[in-house]
């Protein structure tokens, strides 16, 4: 029986400063998506090249994996502060890009940072809290992240209110570096770290994962049915995410005060949604609840972008937005309980980091490319309809671990056998 989530003292000091930096990586990281009508104005440039733009600021989600990885070699604290730090600057300096250029160049840096920060943030929650409240203290750090992107739509109204530029977003996006550069001595090194650096100096040999593990038999079956689940899963993800407000001021003709409604009701229903969703991953099976969050978060998302009705728009949006969102449940569920714990960290970044960040970095440029023909709102939705191939995929080829432990390895005797 499980007890009640309570942070230790050791816990209590670290939270803040996690919470910083997760709050505000979901600040920066939704900034663009809610001011990319408004960029595209400033700068006076097409849909189509706001697309590209889009594209080539997510490679720096891919680069980040490099990032992530030094943690193991300097240490979680250091990596996780420094990139902290590193994102607020890019954001400051975001505020004053005199051209799309230099915006792209510093978006870019900043998505480096910005997976860096929730990537080892997400290492050290696992490392300094117990099996048993993991999960809670790993969802309350993403649920952090998801007001960090609320308190967007709350500023939006306010800055076009004020006459202000949408650059004003972008300056608060730097707040973290002061009070997390003074909060810093708060985040000590995690301990399984600090044993790992003993061990080492006292010459012990350590036991290693093979970072190819994911490449080799048995495993690869598994790792390239997984990055393709990704690649599509992230076209619905970031279709939705990335021109939901695009086509809401340029189509659909919304005031500011109109998107703030859309965001902020999308993201309180989105945290019950999400919450509900990750219930029933655990009560009915993963295939079974990855079919509904899949086809739900489908079907409501194409709606979203071929309905004209504010009120129509409105609903769907909120229901798309919490399905959608749990794509990344479902994801990353089966990527983390289909692979043995040596190779299980490898196994996500190759799958996720590497792969699967493809789709985010195409989805941009083949919805722009297709809007010339189709039009923005037909091209997002045929984008954001192709989660259904990933869906096909987990179906057919992915066993179900629901009921089995997350140390016990899978029967491989054929990739289509059911645990």
């Amino acid at each position: 029986m499980s007890t009640k989530f309570m942070l230790n003292a050791r816990q209590k000091r670290m939270w803040p400063i996690l919470i910083l930096g997760a709050f505000f990586e979901g600040f920066d990281d939704t900034v663009i998506n809610i001011a990319l009508p408004y960029i595209v104005q400033d700068y006076g440039i097409s849909p189509q090249m706001s697309g590209y733009a889009l594209s080539i600021i997510a490679v720096g989600t891919m680069v980040a994996f490099f990032v992530s990885r030094m943690a193991d070699m300097i240490g979680r604290r250091q990596v996780f502060l420094t990139s902290v730090y590193l994102y607020s600057v890019c954001s400051l300096f975001t505020a004053f890009a005199p051209n799309i250029e230099v915006f792209i160049f510093l978006q870019f840096a900043a998505r480096i940072f910005l997976i860096g920060c929730w990537s080892v943030g997400y290492v050290i929650l696992c490392e300094e809290f117990s099996t048993e409240h993991r999960g809670s203290a790993v969802g309350r750090f993403q649920l952090t992240a998801v007001f960090g992107a609320l308190f967007i739509g709350i500023l939006l109204p306010v800055i076009t209110k004020l006459g202000l530029s949408w650059r004003v977003l972008y300056v608060v996006g730097a707040i973290p570096m002061i009070p997390v550069f003074l909060l810093r001595k708060r985040l000590p090194e995690t301990e399984a770290f600090l044993r790992m650096q003993e061990e080492k100096k006292r010459g012990n040999k350590l036991p290693k994962g093979d970072f190819f593990g994911p490449w080799k038999s048995p495993y690869i079956k598994y790792t390239v049915v997984m990055s393709i689940v990704w690649v599509f899963l992230y076209f619905g993800i970031k279709g939705t995410l990335n021109f939901f407000t695009l086509r809401a001021v340029n189509e659909l003709n919304w005031t500011p005060n109109m998107v703030s409604i859309g965001l902020l009701t999308q993201t309180v229903t989105g945290i019950l949604i999400i919450a509900l969703n990750g219930k029933l991953m655990d009560r009915i099976g993963r295939k079974r609840a990855a079919a509904i969050i899949i086809t739900v978060g489908c079907i409501f998302s194409v709606f979203v972008f071929t309905l004209h009705h504010f009120y129509a728009v409105l609903i769907c949006s909120m229901i798309a937005s919490g399905f959608v969102n749990s794509f990344l449940i479902v994801g990353s569920t089966l990527t983390n309980e289909l692979f043995p714990t040596e190779i299980r960290a490898g196994a996500m970044a190759w799958i996720n980091n590497i792969v699967g960040r493809l789709g985010q970095i195409l989805v941009p440029t083949v919805v722009s490319t297709l809007a010339l023909s189709l039009g923005l709102g037909n091209a997002v939705a045929l984008a954001v309809s192709l989660p259904l191939i990933s869906l096909i995929l987990i179906l057919v080829f992915i066993q179900e671990t629901g009921k089995r432990s997350i140390n016990k390895p899978l029967e491989h005797k054929g990739i289509t056998e059911n645990g």
